[in-house]
């Protein structure tokens, strides 16, 4: 009969598990046999047919768009194996084609609360990818993921709802100002990847209207100073971008460039230039130079991608 061949619901799930580990793409044509097998009354059958359809993602995830309904199903599984690679295939859905979600939001908002930590994590980071793909699409989870940014266990749900959420700050500053206390608290959590999502939250929110967030200016000035280079990295690059439209709302923050221009981290350095100089070329009269602070651009100039040269020459 064949390596397709199995007795029964455990032997056929793990079959077309070992197939969609080995060609993935060759078991497209069974997404359908293990969407039915999500049902079954065996837990490890359950487990295999994620896992194969986990694996069916990584390679095809559009062909996994009739299967999103089972998945999410499988969410609420009594076996924390099956459900959690359940989790690992919608994630891995979502990275690959994140538009097949459109109809299913409503439906996977209410597991951004589940009691499962780890189906959280991945539920959060399903609508982190929706919200970069169009921030449109998870406005009907938007309370989900504004509770999502304070869960008390798992910061990786923090990070991914933070991060989409700044996402939908971008299109829908409105709909995110509820949680700006929170974003303030999570910038200063000495977690990398949330302290970087908080700040790019803020940053989009403070480009909309600095005013809603008043500590901008010190936290970003305190951050670009003081923090693990990649959260400094992004420090630098959110003065910049809230500066270049708003540099009377950030004046200490564009002071603290001026030192983190000689920080020790090259990235940082460079980012910090050209921040600053951005700035500083269309708001003259917003930034004090030294000498010192010319040398040191002078020095930059050829790795910033930004007007150091003619800065430098208008103001001599």
């Amino acid at each position: 009969m064949g390596l397709l061949s199995g007795s029964d619901d455990t032997d056929r799930a793990e079959e077309l598990c070992e197939l969609a580990r080995e060609d993935p793409a060759g078991a497209v044509a069974h997404a359908a046999e293990l969407c039915d097998l999500l049902g079954a009354g065996d837990a490890t059958t359950r487990t295999s047919a994620a896992d194969a359809l986990y694996h069916i993602a990584g390679a095809e995830p559009t062909a996994l768009a009739d299967c999103l309904d089972a998945l999410i199903t499988q969410l609420d599984d009594d076996d924390a194996s099956a459900r959690r690679r359940a989790a690992d295939a919608l994630a891995a859905t979502a990275d690959g084609a994140p538009r097949t979600f459109g109809a299913w939001v409503e439906s996977l908002a209410p597991f951004l609360s589940a009691t499962d930590p780890y189906v959280r994590a991945a539920v959060a980071s399903v609508f982190a990818r929706l919200a970069g793909s169009g921030p449109s699409t998870v406005l009907d989870a938007i309370e989900d993921l504004r509770d999502a940014t304070t869960d008390e266990e798992e910061w990786d749900v923090r990070t991914f709802a933070t991060g989409a959420l700044a996402d939908v700050a971008t299109r829908y500053p409105e709909e995110v100002l509820p949680v700006v206390d929170d974003a303030v608290a999570n910038a200063r959590e000495p977690v990398p990847a949330l302290q970087t999502a908080a700040i790019d939250f803020l940053a989009a929110v403070a480009v909309n209207d600095p005013a809603t967030v008043p500590e901008v200016d010190d936290l970003f000035a305190e951050l670009v100073l003081d923090a693990p280079a990649s959260q400094r990295l992004a420090a630098a690059y959110a003065i910049g971008r809230v500066g270049v439209d708003h540099p009377d709302r950030v004046p200490e923050a564009l002071t603290a460039l001026t030192t983190a221009i000689g920080d020790d981290d090259e990235r940082v350095s460079r980012a910090a230039a050209t921040a600053f100089v951005t700035v500083a070329a269309e708001y003259p009269g917003s930034v004090t130079m030294s000498d010192d602070l010319r040398q040191r651009l002078w020095w930059l100039a050829d790795d910033v991608d930004a007007p150091v040269e003619q800065l430098l020459e208008g103001e001599e």
